[in-house]
């Protein structure tokens, strides 16, 4: 399925789902008439009180103060998007504990009213079907993280140190108004004004850095299109170091100045990685990427997936405790840049999906290793093996369930698939069927039945399709060939 016809869908069905559940009037284009009736959500069954519907958001541009003595931020979310039927009233995810200052639609002020973690917003005039309307959101409020159940904290995170923004799976809505979905993507402008001496990162690259009255104002400008769970800002005393990668890529990195040799290092194959997963897989989708080494990414590890790294959208956030100058983590560096093709270009269209990303990306870990002179794929392949015996044989890898996207067996399970493919297949056309696979779905969203059709369009030697169900739909786990 194509982006576009992603989105539509769920766009489409959001706004249908609304309609069928109003009691009251509806208003222009059979849209429910007041803003709790409009839809609310992406009918996403893992988190069905997130998301929206009923329109696309094409470009989100956040300019935002951040007041570090007492941890609040202020500004304002300019959102472009584009209705798909005439809309009398619309939704969007923002956590309760940011208060709303004013609304405005089309230049002129709105109606908006909360309930939980949703904005409710009624133009004083109905936004036309087909045509871009701008929302102008004033918030403010103290940021916290939220609990997701089998996940952990997750949003804004305020470390010892620095502050991050580590936003998957619902944690974006911590730190600014979406529609938050990992289906619905857009283009981003991010600015942040901090404390002077304090440096900034978010996604994509810097275009412009002023003083800005006791501090600096930091924009950041990503064409993406790009989830809102993978976006993310970095706030803390961090020296910031970009040097040119291969095909014109900027690598940007960032650490505490004190572990300056040790992070260089640490970091310092980013390019080799990116030339040989661009061999691989196809082109890098972006034109910036980099890591930053940060107190508490750690504590996203507790579902057992991240591992102590996060690939944010063309910024790998990696826990700090995990630089040792002597690349003994070299890997998970690796993993959080694989992300980029398998999770940021190529998005999972539902969260049952995830493998489509977290599994991807340890499958390229282990490729790294391969490439780098470490353990060969197999051999990190049948070690993940060995461990997914030991653990319970009750997870399906096409729907492990709300409570486990994160959980290790969805990506050992799914690297393990991607290797037994590898091996059935030799290694031309396996990694023919990536290529093809991210070439196909670039910028867009996919689901696991994509990657299922895609394997036939390319390996035509013979018919793998019980094969490859016993590894996604079955619970019980196959052997490797």
């Amino acid at each position: 399925m194509s982006r576009r016809s992603a989105l539509r869908a769920i766009g489409t069905a959001a706004v249908v789902g609304g309609v069928a559940g109003c009691a009251a009037g509806t208003g222009t284009g059979g849209v429910p008439a007041t803003p709790a009736q409009a839809a609310t959500t992406s009918f996403d069954p893992y988190f069905p009180g997130e998301g929206a519907g009923g329109f696309l958001v094409n470009h989100y541009a956040l300019d935002l103060s951040y007041a570090q003595a007492v941890g609040r931020i202020a500004g304002t979310a300019t959102i472009r998007l584009l209705p798909y039927t005439a809309l009398s009233g619309l939704s969007l995810d923002l956590a309760a504990g940011m208060t709303v200052v004013s609304v405005r639609a089309n230049g002129a002020a709105a109606r908006f009213s909360r309930q939980g973690d949703k904005l409710h917003i009624q133009p004083g005039a109905a936004l036309p079907s087909g045509r871009m309307a701008l929302l102008e959101i004033a918030y403010s409020g103290q940021p916290a993280p939220v609990s997701v159940a089998g996940v952990g904290s997750v949003g804004w995170q305020a470390g010892a140190t620095d502050v991050s923004a580590v936003s998957l799976p619902i944690g974006a809505p911590t730190w600014f108004p979406c529609a938050d979905h990992p289906s619905l993507k857009a283009a981003y402008e991010i600015s942040v004004t901090a404390p002077a001496g304090v440096s900034v990162l978010a996604n994509g690259r810097l275009v412009d850095k002023q003083p800005q009255n006791f501090g600096t104002r930091w924009t950041y400008r990503h064409d993406g299109p790009m989830a809102a769970y993978l976006a993310t800002i970095v706030i803390g005393d961090l020296a910031i170091e970009t040097s040119s990668g291969p095909s014109g890529v900027q690598i940007r990195d960032a650490f505490p100045a004190r572990l300056a040799d040790q992070a260089r290092s640490d970091f310092g194959r980013q390019g080799q990685m990116l030339k040989t997963f661009a061999s691989l897989f196809g082109p890098y989708p972006f034109d910036v990427y980099g890591t930053a080494a940060l107190d508490g990414v750690n504590a996203l590890s507790q579902a057992g997936s991240l591992g102590g790294t996060y690939g944010a959208q063309t910024l790998g956030l990696l826990d700090v405790s995990l630089i040792d100058g002597r690349r003994t983590h070299e890997s998970l560096v690796a993993r959080a840049l694989a992300a980029q093709w398998f999770g940021a270009s190529v998005s999972v269209s539902s969260w049952a999906s995830i493998w489509l990303s977290t599994a991807f990306a340890r499958y390229a870990e282990w490729v790294w290793l391969e490439k780098s002179g470490g353990l060969s794929a197999d051999t990190s392949a049948r070690a993940a093996m060995t461990r997914l015996r030991s653990l319970g044989q009750d997870l399906i890898l096409a729907d492990p369930g709300a409570e486990r996207i994160l959980d290790e067996r969805v990506a050992l399970r799914g690297a393990c698939f991607l290797h037994a493919l590898r091996l059935t297949m030799g290694d031309y056309t396996f990694f023919q069927v990536l290529r093809v696979w991210c070439s196909r779905n670039q910028s867009g969203a996919a689901q696991t039945e994509d990657f299922l059709q895609v394997v036939p369009d390319v390996y035509t030697a013979q018919d793998l399709t019980a094969f490859m169900a016993y590894w996604v739909s079955a619970a019980r786990l196959p052997d490797l060939p």
